[in-house]
């Protein structure tokens, strides 16, 4: 079951690589690059999501996405227990919040963490709930079901947010929503609080992974790969994504399974964030519209509507200034001249 696994997610990684997601060789990053400069609006917190220990559908090679779930296996226990010590190591400071899903494997993972002296509860957000397989529920994971499942959220880290999973309305605009919220939730939480400023939540690793490189400024999608290719799924059983950021100003990925991802983008990665966040402003307007008109009040439409409006006016007006960053990041400020005028041209042909 394992080798089919792989296959679905290498053919997921083929599709991103082939549209050009990422292109070039992947290199050691730089030092000090996981520090950014940029002039920010909110403060920074620290997000740590961590994949679910393994769990008995994992073992037996079967597609459960519903709560509660399959429980962890002795294995998964053990891989809870390990990295629960290596969170508590990483982030000697302390936490601020641990978070899982309503499955109940998240909970287990996240409750070896919550033992440990001086740590919080876990608290439960249905938001973290992992992206529902539709038809697919409850089937082997061979190489049709992983298809299936998988190639729509290839969709969504293209930009074509309105691919549904098979046999459901849930697309891409569904799950930002969702996890967006969960993301909010935690980051207003670790804030409130004003001690500890990292947060760890856990879910499954299509859900970790997908969002990772729809949101943030660097998504990098050669680490990914690269767990794909020796573990079989993004991250692996009780494996860490960490990020750096705020809802305000964005996201960066820190670390991927322990390898670290430089913070500055290559310029192909880049451009495409950048043409990836103009074509989704639309697609996520259209959506909410449409949610507005299907429970008919009128002042939800209007909303939709005026709120729609201005956030695709706001994302074409960003465009230009996000290519002349995008290249003076890449090449240095020698590139401004020609940055600037690329971005006339840009913004004189929307």
């Amino acid at each position: 079951m394992q080798r089919l696994v792989n296959h679905s997610w290498v053919l997921t990684g083929v599709t991103l690589v082939s549209a050009g997601l990422v292109a070039g060789t992947p290199v050691p990053p730089p030092a000090g690059a996981l520090a950014f400069d940029v002039q920010l609006t909110a403060e920074d917190i620290t997000l740590d999501f961590v994949r679910h220990g393994q769990s008995t559908d994992d073992l037996n090679g079967i597609l459960g996405t519903m709560p509660p779930g399959a429980h962890l296996t002795d294995l998964g226990e053990q891989q809870a227990a390990q990295v629960a010590q290596d969170i508590q190591q990483e982030f000697p400071g302390g936490i601020a919040g641990i978070y899982a899903s309503e499955l109940v494997r998240t909970q287990e993972t996240m409750a070896a963490l919550a033992a440990l002296s001086g740590m919080p509860a876990v608290t439960v957000l249905p938001d973290l709930n992992e992206i529902p397989a539709g038809l697919f529920e409850g089937h082997p994971r061979d190489l049709i079901t992983e298809a299936n499942f998988f190639l729509p959220m290839a969709s969504w880290i293209l930009g074509n947010l309105l691919v549904s999973e098979p046999g459901t309305n849930y697309n891409g605009v569904v799950f930002e929503d969702q996890v967006n919220q969960a993301v909010q939730t935690m980051y207003d939480n670790t804030i409130a609080a004003d001690g500890p400023t990292t947060a760890v939540a856990s879910s499954s690793g299509g859900d970790i992974a997908i969002w990772i490189l729809m949101n943030v400024k660097n998504p990098d999608i050669w680490p990914i790969l690269q767990t794909v290719l020796e573990n079989g799924g993004p991250p692996p059983n009780a494996g860490e994504a960490i990020l750096a950021g705020n809802p305000t100003d964005g996201w960066t990925l820190v670390s991927w399974d322990g390898i670290a991802v430089p913070a500055t983008p290559d310029l192909i990665t880049g451009l495409l964030v950048d043409y990836r966040n103009l074509i989704t402003a639309p697609q996520i307007a259209l959506w909410h519209l449409w949610e507005a008109i299907q429970g008919g009040d009128q002042s939800d439409i209007s909303a939709a509507l005026q709120t729609g409006f201005n956030d695709v006016l706001a994302a074409y007006e960003a465009f230009p200034q996000s290519v002349i960053d995008t290249i003076t990041g890449a090449f240095g400020g020698s590139a401004g001249g020609a940055a600037d005028s690329l971005a006339d041209g840009l913004l004189g042909a929307i």
